[in-house]
């Protein structure tokens, strides 16, 4: 089980890094180039995977020990989000939404993953 979280989140860090790319050269037509994109997208995707660093420990947690403690994890995840949508809305050089949008990739990453995956299996 660990090594499957492990290759998912491999997998997740170079899916964010293509949908960053995308998602910069996309900015570039409507805003040019400009310093709080690219920050926001990196500041977002850092705690996003972060997050899904996270999520992994509690998941391999919650299976050895059980549910004990399995809010922490969650509370810890909120404030690693949370610290995220605060630096971006108070930094001036942080753009908020390019610092949200990374935490709505992994529904993109793993729904579009997982439907493709199902559907070339017949399913």
């Amino acid at each position: 089980m660990q090594e499957n979280l492990y290759r998912e989140l491999k997998f997740a860090v170079v899916c964010t890094v293509i949908l960053d790319l995308i998602f910069w050269i996309i900015s570039l037509f409507f805003v040019k180039f400009q310093i709080d994109v690219i920050s926001g997208l990196l500041l977002g995707s850092s705690g996003m995977l972060l997050n899904l660093f996270l999520l992994r420990r509690t998941i391999l947690n919650a299976v050895r020990f059980g549910k004990t403690k399995h809010w922490a994890g969650y509370l810890i995840r909120c404030l690693v989000a949370s610290v995220v949508i605060m630096i971006s809305l108070f930094s001036a050089y942080v753009s908020t939404l390019t610092a949200v949008l990374p935490f709505l990739y992994p529904k993109l990453i793993f729904g579009v993953f997982y439907q493709f995956h199902n559907h070339s299996k017949g399913k």
